[in-house]
């Protein structure tokens, strides 16, 4: 035959679960409301955090660049559009303090406004009617809210606090704010005659902060990264107000692609200015050779040169020109000399040395010396002088500037031979010209001198020509190919917030279900009191208003629910012990007081009695008895008075009001009860009630307070303990465990006091069990 498998999931196991949940289900609802209300408020007053995010590619290689930088190069700027961008480098430049400096300047971000509502206060951006313009101002007062009231049209009111002391100031829009700690301008943007009493009565705060406050939170609320296999910037930025994170990027943007080209617009810039220069003093130095030319000639009645001397005059002009030129350079070889002993500016190349053209070797290693002073220069903007890539740097433009210098001195020294040889021409020539006549020797040397002169004149304006067509052609590597748009918003993530509440609250109603139901939990039914222990439950006793008041419920209610509970208790117990001789003896006890041990005690007796039973009733609890007030006897003698030998068992037994019930009390209270519980007389008491009676049933102290009732067990033949669904019960089934193991004897059994027709097994419905009786039975 095969055997039965256990199901996995047991059926008493989803009953008690369910019992659970019915006793604490409010628990639970609770917990839940109440975090949730807790969220509400915590997330409402939450400030949303937003991002923004652009795009900028590193190297914009369109066609209409590579034209342009084909034009570029030519006038020596090619370089810049060759070289390779390090992306790393760009990163750190990108979000370097100086560059953030700038756009944060440009955008004038030094005021913060806020809007004070009634719960939540919140930072405004644009469209506020107006605007804090700062000039000076106390670093105390920088980072706190000020209190900014509108009281007119043109007036404000400012509440400073200053030295734990808010202070009332009161200001003129437009005009200058004056105070030993501030100086600002409020600016009227939108005040007017029709709106005046809407501002006037809202509540606004302003804050004032330092240019690094605001350039270190840009920083850290800014990220920039390069997807895999490409040349482009994403660049994100977190920000309360979605505008305003997108016009940093913007702006941002803007100035980085604006201090790409810097450099190159500077250079450009003062290489103009120099040929300007230059041109300036040529201009002046032509008109006075021409003015002096022509006097000379209306003085001395000159019209026209010989063909001779004409010649003699050109083969001079082009030597001197040739001089010119060789002079020129030499003077760049010289600025250019200054520039790198000097060591002024290291981003700044001396322009002379555009002039010098046709001079490779020097042209290239310059461009080489600019372009590796430029890229340190870059790093230092993201690291320290001591970085180990910069050293490198700085060594290898000490080594380039050396060789330079070394060349430099060659080429002037060859330069200077040069112009030795040309002044031998042009001597050669002078003395050719003395055959003329003084006059027209006069007029030669004249004429050739502004001659040379126009030529530089001319050879400057076709520099100048060239730079400015450069400049046009000079754009940045770098170009937003993506305007800052908004991400919308990215924290705190409400959602998360919500399941981390309503998580804790769950977690919460657990821990007190649990202490609930381990410590706290009360067993309502003889299904949950069956489920906690293997001990037999012989009966229930369902609650009743009326007990209170009616201690014999057996006698004077005969047909009501509780009296069928005794009933059925009575049943129980004949077949529980059915092969016990002599007087079956009853001990009935409880974990504490009130659990209705003395009233289960005499309804039981009475029970019994009314089924032809001789029952005594012995009223144990010497300590605290209860039976003579709730059965109203006085108790003049009892056990006390049989334990000290001064009465008898016979003479100290009384009837009661229930037929074949008989009680002996307590007596008179002794100072010592625990100790008449170990007298012998008590056994002797034990002995003559087990003769003369069917069923003797003892009424002990509670087991949680005093230790009577273990005593007593060793009389008993069934124990009885009984459990009211008011209290906590875990305890007390424990103890009654407890009780139970030290109980050699055995027949230990529960007794459910207390429950309400709703959890009984037997009378919920109202013919259920065949006993439930109506009102009217009731009254009859």
């Amino acid at each position: 035959m095969p055997t039965k498998t256990a199901s996995i999931i047991d059926l008493e196991d989803i009953k008690s679960l369910m019992r659970i949940l019915s006793k604490n289900w409010y628990v639970l609802l609770v917990s839940l409301v109440f975090f949730y209300a807790i969220y509400y408020v915590y997330s409402y007053r939450l400030t949303n955090v937003y991002a923004a995010k652009s795009q900028i590619l590193l190297e914009a290689n369109d066609q209409q660049l590579n034209e342009q930088s084909l034009i570029s190069e030519s006038f020596g700027y090619g370089y810049w559009n060759q070289a390779s961008i390090d992306n790393a480098t760009q990163i750190r430049i990108l979000k370097s303090y100086d560059l953030v400096e700038k756009a944060v300047i440009r955008m004038d971000l030094m005021v913060s406004y806020f809007i004070v509502g009634r719960v939540k206060t919140t930072e405004a951006y644009k469209g506020m009617p107006f605007q804090v313009f700062v000039d000076k101002i106390n670093p105390n007062l920088l980072e706190q809210q000020i209190e900014f009231k509108i009281t007119g049209i043109n007036t404000y009111q400012l509440k400073i606090k200053k030295d734990n002391e808010e202070v009332l100031k009161n200001g003129v829009f437009d005009q200058p704010f004056i105070d030993p700690d501030l100086k600002i301008t409020v600016k009227n943007n939108n005040v007017t005659k029709e709106n005046v009493a809407e501002f006037m009565n809202m509540n606004y705060l302003i804050q004032m902060h330092s240019l690094s406050t605001v350039v270190n939170g840009f920083q850290y609320a800014m990220s920039v990264e390069i997807p895999e296999m490409t040349s482009i910037l994403e660049v994100t930025v977190e920000d309360v107000l979605p505008e305003r994170a997108k016009d940093f990027l913007d702006t941002l943007s803007t100035v980085y692609i604006e201090n790409s080209i810097k450099s190159r617009l500077d250079l450009n810039a003062n290489t103009l200015k120099y040929i300007d220069k230059q041109m300036d003093e040529l201009s002046e130095v032509l008109t006075h050779i021409e003015d002096t030319m022509q006097g000379y000639k209306e003085k001395k009645h000159i019209l026209d040169l010989g063909k001779e001397e004409d010649d003699y005059f050109k083969k001079m002009s082009q030597y001197d020109d040739v001089k010119s030129k060789l002079n020129l350079q030499i003077a760049s070889l010289n600025s250019l000399e200054s520039y790198i002993i000097e060591d002024k500016d290291p981003q700044f190349l001396p322009p002379a040395i555009y002039i010098v053209n046709d001079d490779a070797f020097l042209k290239q290693s310059t461009t080489e010396l600019y372009v590796l002073q430029i890229k340190m220069n870059e790093n230092l903007s993201t690291v320290t002088g001591t970085n180990y890539a910069i050293t490198e740097s700085q060594q290898k433009v000490e080594k380039m500037k050396k060789n330079l210098l070394i060349y430099i001195d060659n080429s002037r020294r060859a330069l200077q031979q040069n112009i030795e040889d040309i002044n031998k021409q042009i001597e050669f020539y002078v003395a050719g010209i003395k055959t003329i006549p003084q006059k027209q020797r006069d007029l030669l040397g004249i004429q050739r001198n502004f001659e040379v002169n126009q030529k530089m004149y001319l050879f400057l304006l076709e520099k100048k020509s060239n730079n400015i067509i450069g400049r046009a052609a000079i754009l940045p590597n770098t170009k937003i190919i993506e305007a800052a748009r908004s991400m919308g918003v990215i924290k705190p993530n409400k959602e998360k917030i919500l399941y981390s509440f309503l998580g804790i609250a769950l977690v919460l109603a657990s821990i007190i279900i649990f202490i609930r139901t381990n410590f706290y939990a009360r067993v309502e039914s003889i299904d949950e009191l069956k489920s906690k222990t293997t001990y037999p439950v012989l009966g229930e006793i369902l609650q009743s208003d009326e007990a209170a008041n009616v201690p014999i419920m057996v006698h004077k209610e005969s047909k009501s629910n509780i009296a069928e509970s005794f009933r059925a208790l009575r049943a129980n117990l004949q077949y529980y012990t059915p092969n016990i001789n002599g007087g079956k003896t009853i001990l009935i006890s409880s974990q504490n007081a009130g659990e209705g041990k003395t009233f289960t005690s005499i309804n039981l007796a009475a029970i019994l009695a009314k089924a032809d039973k001789r029952v005594l009733l012995l009223e144990l609890d010497l300590h605290k008895p209860k039976v003579q007030k709730a059965l109203n006897m006085v108790s003049d003698k009892g056990i006390s008075s049989i334990v000290i030998g001064i009465d008898t068992v016979e003479n100290c037994i009384k009837p009661t009001e229930v037929e074949n019930m008989y009680v002996l009390l307590s007596g008179p209270t002794p100072p010592n009860p625990s100790e008449m519980i170990l007298s012998e007389k008590l056994t002797e008491i034990m002995e003559f009630a087990k003769s003369n009676f069917d069923y003797v049933i003892i009424d002990t102290p509670p087991v949680s307070l005093i230790s009577d009732a273990l005593v007593l067990m060793k009389f008993s033949d069934i124990n009885l303990f009984v459990i009211n669904t008011k209290f906590p019960s875990k305890a007390s089934i424990t103890n009654a465990h407890e009780i139970a193991h030290l109980n050699k004897k055995g027949n230990f059994a529960f007794v459910l006091n207390g429950v309400k027709r709703k959890f009984s097994k037997y009378y919920y419905n109202k013919y259920g069990y065949g006993y439930g009786y109506s009102a009217a039975q009731k009254k009859s």
